[in-house]
């Protein structure tokens, strides 16, 4: 069997690429062009392990260190979504592509024809409407429902918000909403004009968009527009 190694590489980028976009839109995460293509280098050099006598699953393993070491707490939600979709991916295009196999979760391209380069050129297309049609749909800036002890308020949700505490997303909360609190930690935010230190509390449980949350870390904030300002990772799943 002859293998194209370089078909092979760009095509199994063109999958990983492809795998993250269609993440981002099933979690309501905002990726950026540098990660993506970060991630797409990282996830795609697995496939130089193929010629190291290692054991079977190795790319797994590395795949799960790789996705803990970018993503930390919520590779609970990632690695599975991203497995799903990959394999489900790699599944599909091996039905396309009947002289092709897969081996150890990668692509092996056996000869390069011109029904290969349609099938590159048709997911660069699925790419592209996702990443440049769909982008301009999605909300990035949206309300939600926020139930806090029994009140309904207006939550945020924020995509400057990157704030984490111990690997955790972080929302914040109006002091006035919060009434009497226990500080666990004092954490420090930049807003716009200034740097701030702020009381960070721990929420047993928190509704937001009709989804029940526990142990939800939340900083205090004096003055905002918006009762709750929500943070994107945590909403990952939710809309």
């Amino acid at each position: 069997m002859n293998v194209y190694i370089e078909v092979t590489y760009f095509m199994n980028a063109i999958l990983i690429l492809l795998c993250f976009e269609i993440l981002s839109f099933l979690l309501n995460i905002q990726i950026t062009i540098k990660k993506l293509c970060l991630y797409v280098f990282t996830y795609n050099i697995s496939i130089v392990f193929l010629f190291v006598d290692l054991f079977t699953g190795f790319l797994l393993v590395y795949d799960f260190i790789l996705t803990f070491f970018y993503f930390r707490r919520l590779i609970y939600i990632y690695y599975p979504v991203y497995l799903f979709i990959y394999f489900s991916i790699l599944s599909f295009v091996q039905w396309l592509l009947p002289s092709s196999i897969i081996f150890q979760g990668v692509l092996l391209i056996e000869e390069c024809q011109f029904s290969y380069l349609f099938v590159i050129a048709l997911i660069v297309i699925i790419i592209s409407y996702f990443y440049v049609y769909l982008s301009r749909q999605r909300i990035h800036h949206q309300s939600v429902k926020v139930c806090l002890q029994g009140k309904i308020y207006e939550g945020f949700i924020d995509n400057g918000n990157q704030v984490t505490y111990r690997g955790s997303p972080v929302i914040f909360l109006n002091r006035e909403i919060v009434g009497n609190y226990s500080v666990i930690d004092q954490i420090w935010i930049e807003t716009a004009s200034q740097q701030e230190r702020i009381d960070l509390i721990l929420l047993s449980d928190i509704t937001i968009h009709n989804q029940k949350l526990h142990n939800v870390y939340a900083g205090i904030i004096s003055s905002s527009q918006y009762d709750c300002i929500l943070n994107q990772q945590l909403m990952g799943g939710l809309l």
